[in-house]
């Protein structure tokens, strides 16, 4: 993978694969229009990396053949301590280890060169793809919140994952 910023030459792929209802069904989206994909890059476009407040998405691409497989996202906050993660990757390049090792690299960047001292993820309880990629990542559930969110229509659980910098260091050893 290569992990990038965005470019006005990825949103066609980028609206294409977040408009599938496959990928948007955990996501806070049901369609992603073209205006959708310009906004985002607007705001993206100048956004500066690590700085607090912010939601950051990084493009991952395929060195193989460039194609846009996904984004990582990632939120900082906490003046520069912590860091909240989200992934997003096109169905036809789900399963394949994509999104493992997008996450793995923006984790180690993370950790080992921001010095964050946490990071966090939440994700939808029936969303069993990603609880289990976190948890091969080293993230453990910490919480469990009831109907917590009211998501496209119905009262919905979410986990609440952590994984902290001492924690990853271990882990790499």
């Amino acid at each position: 993978m290569i992990l990038r910023g965005f470019t006005r030459h990825d949103l066609a792929a980028f609206s294409g694969y977040r408009n599938k209802p496959e990928v948007a069904r955990y996501q806070s989206w049901s369609t992603y229009s073209t205006e959708d994909a310009e906004a985002f890059f607007e705001q993206q476009h100048g956004l500066a990396f690590n700085a607090d407040d912010t939601w950051f998405q990084i493009a991952a691409e395929r060195k193989e053949d460039a194609a846009l497989a996904g984004d990582v996202a990632v939120h900082f906050f906490d003046g520069g301590l912590q860091a909240e993660i989200g992934v997003t990757f096109d169905s036809i390049y789900q399963g394949q280890g994509y999104a493992w090792e997008a996450l793995s690299r923006v984790i180690g960047l993370l950790f080992e060169d921001l010095k964050k001292h946490r990071i966090v993820a939440t994700v939808d309880a029936s969303n069993l793809r990603v609880q289990h990629l976190l948890e091969k990542l080293g993230f453990r559930r910490e919480a469990h919140f009831r109907e917590n969110i009211f998501f496209k229509g119905a009262w919905s659980d979410e986990y609440g994952y952590a994984l902290l910098a001492s924690e990853w260091r271990k882990q790499k050893r």
